[in-house]
């Protein structure tokens, strides 16, 4: 049977649990830290938010996070390449400012569905998981078809502080 030894304590700030238990292999204990987040922190700052846009920017999957407004917070460099915009230019811009969405019907720009996409579509109270298909004009002017699938990013108080999204592309347009 392996002892656990839990603590609740304050470390730089923030209330964590720290837990103690042995290390078999290393012939010692093992120091365990869960951060347990500050309910004070601006939603921007949030824990969950935080650790899901630092999680985006090293990801090689393509993958982006935006916040409660549809701005986007973080893209990986994949992400960015099959959206057709540059990586760090987007940060801080509304999704719909920065994609060229194009309709699957008329092939116009900006079609009447845009906002009922999975990124942003999750955004909104009720919604969990969301899946759909978007096509994006590239900066060469090709088109591409992006199979995106979303969460709803939440505090610790239940309140959509965003989403993050994986996409994927699907043939080539």
């Amino acid at each position: 049977m392996t002892k656990l030894i839990l603590r609740l304590e304050r470390l730089h700030g923030t209330e964590v649990v720290t837990g103690t238990a042995p290390a078999p292999r290393a012939g010692g204990t093992a120091h365990h830290v869960v951060d347990l987040g500050d309910n004070g922190r601006a939603p921007a700052a949030s824990t969950p938010l935080a650790r899901w846009i630092a999680t985006a920017a090293a990801a090689h999957d393509p993958c982006l996070v935006l916040d409660a407004e549809g701005q986007i917070l973080s893209v990986s460099t994949r992400g960015a390449e099959l959206l057709g915009c540059s990586d760090v230019a987007v940060i801080g811009r509304r999704l719909l400012d920065v994609i060229e969405l194009v309709d699957f019907e008329t092939g116009g720009a900006r079609p009447d569905y845009a906002v009922r996409i999975a990124p942003i579509a999750v955004l909104s109270p009720g919604h969990g998981l969301m899946r759909s298909l978007l096509r994006v004009r590239r900066s060469d002017g090709g088109r591409q078809t992006v199979d995106a699938s979303a969460a709803p990013i939440h505090d610790a108080h239940g309140e959509t502080v965003g989403s993050f999204t994986f996409m994927a592309p699907v043939g080539g347009h």
